[in-house]
């Protein structure tokens, strides 16, 4: 790897990503010497002869405020500056860092012009439209760029076709609040009453978040700085932390509904691909800048594949996690964390392996999410042969490891800056960047059926040997002298350490690892050596690991203390934890619940086991003395309905930003706000795995319910109560001890069945299934629960007898065949409703207003839900059960 290559292609990400630093500066700060910014505006900002003014003037406030970013980079002044020229030299300062970040809007050399480029690109524009945009100054909202707030992408999702769309400014109604990324302040809010009218008040709230931010970039350690791909791995995420809620644009025809950051970090991986690519053509054909600045300046070459569109998929993901042994269940719960961690861990990893080998910087990774990410390289001939190689080494490793139990599918895409653009035309009616979304995900279908390249020269049976037998925690691997495979070893020590960990690093293989507090993996992957960790960088223990290179990547991958905890803690984040139920003090106090488990298990902070879980729902009777409640687990599996419809189709001018944005909030409310949820309310739910668009929970049976219903809740409110997104799921409910593989089985089975659903002719999906009934969220799950309050209401007031209660399940079914069979005679069960209770009043002298209620309760619930009955009726049957 050319470290200096490297180093070269993060400057350039690095001027690219804060190229609209002066947006957020020019709103948060008030006051700045006026000649000084007048100078600047004259410098940087577009001339208007007509009308004789400066426009884009943010321009000027990035270059007057890229000094207070650089004061905690790595040195511009004394060290290596390329590709753009030293401010300290005696040569020609034009194209300084600082001016290519700033000339964006009046692009004169070709690095100014690579990041102008890129900045078009990553917005979709036609040449038209951009030219509209930038000689606008009227707003689309009627608000100023002070006092506009971020649109959602979700309230502007339709799937339908034909759809009325949302189009005038007032048709929109939610906003993001002004405030760094916490778990709260990914859900938007609604406009009136937050969205402020008056400049005082909307740039308060910027400068509070701008001085903030300046506070914020002290904390990236400064032994990090020596390393320009390690600091720019930081940056990224601080960026994202405080710009995920600042419009990128406010002015023109443009709706104010991209981040800052979205829209940043594409035109970072844009610039540094077309900067590359332009090195290499240089060296190919000779071609001079001047050639170049006009081939941009016209868009003569907007038909040229100047972009490798790379993209990787994690492969047999269930089969991996829920692979099983002889010992599986003795750690079920620390293997099933360890493995969905592992599965996160390595494609991480693998998109890792591909910028290192291809010298590109953490920016140009643009998604990571649910095992697949996808990445913006050069489309030059070195670069896809670095890839290919990066492809046969993955494979040789997946196989070697996991004897291709699981493994990665890479897809390549070659693509055009015109490729980006939205407007439908003829021979692309959807619009070309639509018809490249198509193209991607055809590649990444190609890739699942070509695996391990198994036609070439991939070995079809492995010669293996079984010295030591198998590994009694995956029967596929063999074990060592250790009496196990490593690599379970290692998903069992990442079950144990994430309850206590905060922060991974990854080195590379031959760099020493300080082993005080540290837990390193036994297995290197891919080339890299991972270690578990806290905050070392105090006692400066990893600071020469970080300034020799050999730290390649520190990620903390801590939960939120809470749902307003900022994510920034002074280090990349990525979102691959999920919450571990533990042990806390009140627990210990009623120990005497986890009826058939080891006392000795009982401790604080330790991890709950599933046994332990199956217990948490059971409460103690009226005498105080015995618990009572199932002991049972609910497993809880889930995703987003129609998500390919929804990035294909959903939102009416699509663009490579908005895809990104989507995929980012997407994820984040499964990999982010659900973990830290569940924290705060849920403690005893297992997040096995969460991201993307689906989820995989484990916990007490009947608090998984309530979870499920209040995720639905939060996701309407998270998708700015949109009718068109929502997600459904599937409950299976077991005894603890049943085979891990067994829950994921049965509960993808409950999945299905909500899926292929059909209420009045129609796919019913936005449901869930419980006890094999299928629920919808909207309205069905709130009346169910409605008539189980009633029920428990009852038994107060009334000692239900359990067999007064389970007969009622014998005349659901009867109302069921009425129904579905048309069968006059099982309309019957109307009269013995009736008998039944009036038996049950009288020889419990309970008197004729519970005979009335009794009566409302049961025969309505049955008479309007059928055998959605069962719900209720079965979980008060189970919070009854004693012992």
């Amino acid at each position: 790897m050319n470290t200096s290559f490297l180093d070269s292609s993060c400057r350039v990400a690095f001027a690219a990503l804060l190229h609209d630093l002066g947006k957020f500066a020019e709103r948060a700060v008030p006051e700045v010497e006026r000649d000084r910014l007048e100078a600047h505006v004259t410098n940087y900002c577009k001339w208007h002869e007509q009308g004789g003014y400066h426009s884009h003037r943010h321009a000027a406030w990035t270059a007057l405020f890229m000094d207070e970013v650089e004061k905690s980079a790595p040195d511009l002044i004394r060290a290596e500056t390329a590709p753009f020229s030293s401010r300290q030299g005696e040569g020609e300062i034009t194209d300084s860092l600082v001016n290519a970040a700033a000339m964006h809007h009046r692009p004169e050399t070709l690095l100014q012009w690579i990041i102008a480029t890129a900045d078009r690109v990553a917005s979709g524009f036609e040449r038209e439209d951009f030219e509209t945009y930038n000689n606008a100054e009227e707003s689309y909202t009627g608000r100023n760029h002070f006092q506009a707030r971020l649109w959602t992408l979700f309230e502007q999702v339709r799937l339908a076709e034909n759809a009325k769309r949302p189009d005038a400014a007032a048709d929109f109604h939610w906003r993001y609040r002004l405030q760094p990324l916490s778990p709260k302040n990914l859900f938007p809010v609604k406009r009136d009453g937050y969205e402020p009218n008056q400049n005082e008040p909307a740039q308060a709230e910027y400068r509070a978040l701008w001085e903030d931010f300046l506070k914020a970039l002290e904390k990236i350690p400064k032994s990090h700085r020596q390393q320009w791909p390690l600091w720019l791995d930081h940056l990224d995420t601080l960026w994202q932390s405080y710009t995920h809620a600042i419009p990128s644009s406010t002015f023109g025809k443009n709706k104010p509904e991209v981040s800052l950051y979205d829209h940043s970090k594409a035109t970072a991986a844009f610039a540094v691909a077309l900067w590359r690519w332009h090195v290499w053509h240089v060296a190919q054909d000779n071609l001079s800048d001047a050639d170049a600045i006009c081939q941009h300046k016209e868009r003569a070459d907007w038909n040229e594949n100047k972009f490798l569109l790379v993209q990787g998929d994690f492969f047999g993901i269930q089969d991996f996690i829920f692979s099983e042994g002889a010992e599986t269940n003795k750690n079920a719960a620390k293997l099933l964390r360890g493995r969905s961690f592992q599965v996160s861990l390595f494609t991480e990893l693998a998109a890792l392996k591909v910028l290192e080998d291809c010298e590109l910087p953490s920016t140009s990774q643009i998604t990571n999410a649910a095992g697949r990410f996808l990445i913006v390289a050069p489309n030059t001939p070195d670069v896809r042969k670095r890839l290919e190689n990066v492809r046969k080494e993955l494979d040789k490793w997946f196989l070697d490891n996991t004897f291709g139990l699981a493994g990665l599918g890479f897809a390549f895409e070659e693509a055009c800056c015109n490729d980006f653009k939205t407007k439908h035309c003829d021979e692309f009616p959807e619009g070309r960047f639509s018809a490249l979304m198509d193209r991607l995900l055809d590649g990444l279908d190609r890739a699942k059926l070509s695996r391990f390249a198994l036609t070439e020269d991939a070995p079809c049976v492995f010669a293996i040997e079984y010295p030591h037998g198998v590994c009694p925690y995956s029967s596929r691997l063999p074990a060592d002298e250790q009496g196990s495979a490593p690599l379970s070893r290692d998903q069992i020590t990442m079950g144990t350490e994430l309850a206590h960990k905060d922060r991974l690093l990854v080195v590379r293989d031959e760099a020493e690892l300080y082993k005080g507090s540290v837990k390193t993996l036994e297995v290197p992957v891919f080339g890299y050596r991972i270690g578990f960790t806290e905050d070392e960088e105090v006692t400066g223990k990893f600071g020469e690991l970080a300034r020799n290179g050999g730290l390649v990547r520190c990620w903390d991958f801590s939960l939120p203390e809470n749902l307003t905890d900022t994510l920034w803690h002074g280090y990349a984040r990525r979102y691959i934890n999920a919450y571990v139920p533990q042990f806390e003090s009140d627990d210990l106090l009623l120990s005497d619940k986890y009826r058939d488990t080891d006392a000795a298990e009982v401790k604080r902070l330790a991890p709950k086991t599933f046994n332990h879980l199956a217990c948490e729902d059971r409460v103690l009777d009226d005498d105080g003395k015995t618990w009572i409640g199932q002991i049972a687990l609910a497993t809880l599996k889930g995703d987003v309905d129609n998500l390919g419809l929804i990035f294909q189709k959903g939102l009416e001018k699509n663009t490579f930003a908005k895809m990104a944005a989507l995929s980012r909030q997407m994820n984040a409310f499964f990999a982010v706000w659900l973990p830290a949820f569940c924290k705060e309310n849920y403690p005893d739910t297992y997040t096995v795995f969460a991201g993307g668009d689906d989820f995989f929970l484990i916990g007490p049976w009947r608090s998984t319910q309530k979870l499920a219903a209040e995720m639905a809740t939060h996701f309407k409110a998270f998708v700015a109560e949109n009718p068109e997104i929502h997600f459904s799921a599937g409950i299976v409910t077991t005894k603890p001890g049943h085979p891990v593989h067994a829950l994921a089985e049965q509960a993808e089975t409950a999945l299905e069945t909500v899926k292929g659903y059909e209420c009045d002719g129609a796919k019913a999906k936005n449901a869930v299934s419980v006890y094999g009934q299928v629920v919808s969220w909207d309205k069905e799950w709130s009346e169910l629960a409605s008539c189980e309050a009633e029920i428990e209401r009852l038994d107060r007031a009334c000692r239900l007898s359990t067999g007064y209660v389970y007969g009622f399940l014998n005349l659901v079914d009867l109302a069921e065949d009425e129904r579905k069979n048309k069968k006059p005679e099982s309309a019957i069960w109307r009269s013995r409703v009736y008998y039944r209770t009036r038996r049950y009043v009288v020889s419990n002298k309970l008197g004729a207003g519970a005979q009335d209620q009794l009566i409302q309760v049961f025969a309505n619930g049955i008479d309007n839900f059928r055998g959605r009955f069962r719900i209720p009726l079965f979980n008060f049957f189970y919070s009854k059960r004693r012992g």
